[in-house]
Order: C-alpha cells, then sequence, then structure tokens
C-alpha cells in the first residue's frame, strides 16, 4: 500500500473522530512531512529507534523538534540484551555515569532528553528498580560539556 494512502486512512480516522491523535513510527524526514502534510498538521508523533548505538534518526528528531512534534525513540538504551552493557561499550556514558553516582543508563536517557524537549524515550523495563533508575533520568541534569561529549561517541 502506499505510504500517503496509508497515511490517508489514518487521517479519515481523525476526521470521522474515531482517533483523538495520530503517530507515525519508523519514518524518514520526508515520510514526516508528508504525514504531517496529509493529517493537516495533526501530525503528534514519531516512533523511530535511536540509542547511542543507532543514531541515523538524528535528523528526524531534529525535524520533530522544529515541528513540534513529539520524538519516542524505541530502544533508546540498545535493547534489552545490550542495556546492562551500555558503561562498558561507550566509556563516556560511563565516566559521566561515576561522576554524577548513577548509572550509564540513566545518564543515556538524560542526554536524550537534553536533545530536545519533545523528546520521550520509551526504555522498556521488567523491574521495579530499572522504572525508578529510568524515571530519575529526568532529574539529571548533564553539562554542556558532558553532553558534547557523548555526541561525539
Amino acid at each position: 500500500m502506499p505510504y500517503a494512502e496509508s497515511v490517508g486512512a489514518v487521517r479519515d480516522l481523525l476526521d470521522e473522530g474515531k482517533i483523538r491523535m495520530a503517530g507515525i513510527s519508523n519514518a524518514n524526514p520526508d515520510q514526516i512531512r508528508q504525514a504531517n502534510d496529509i493529517l493537516g498538521g495533526r501530525l503528534v508523533s514519531v516512533q523511530n529507534q535511536f540509542s547511542p548505538a543507532f543514531r541515523s534518526s538524528e535528523p528526524e528528531l531534529g525535524l520533530c523538534d522544529e515541528l513540534g512534534i513529539a520524538f519516542l525513540p524505541w530502544s533508546p538504551l540498545g535493547g534489552i540484551s545490550r542495556a546492562g552493557e551500555l558503561g562498558s561499550t561507550y566509556a563516556p556514558f560511563d565516566r559521566i555515569a561515576k561522576a554524577h553516582g548513577v548509572s550509564p543508563q540513566q545518564v543515556c536517557l538524560a542526554w536524550m532528553l537534553a536533545k530536545s524537549p519533545v523528546v520521550v524515550p520509551i526504555p522498556g523495563s521488567s523491574r521495579p528498580e530499572t522504572i525508578r533508575d529510568s524515571l530519575a533520568a529526568t532529574d539529571l541534569e548533564l553539562g554542556a560539556e558532558e553532553l558534547a561529549q557523548l555526541d561525539a561517541v
């Protein structure tokens, strides 16, 4: 099915009042613009993969920031099998975490949140302690030099 046609079906659901909001997933900048146009400016979110290991969605994040559309990074810690290795795989995340007395995962989420107010990471968790750790990222303030080090990874 052509992309415009599938987004048009979502527009019809919005117009009919059957859904209140519309989001898309795994979209590139052209698709984001096209979807937002078809939806009459009513696109509210884009859910794309984004993590220290997968940064190719930076242009989409920037566009969402520009348009005021929520950007929902999925697998922000690198996936369930890699989240625990984040600090050992990416030394700056570990070094900054130690300096703040927090986990590398918390630093990762704080780094994402610092990129734009439209970023809403969806880390997922199966344990209460990791849920609390992820939530604490909203209070972790990273300095400009720290953010630059993380961006350079």
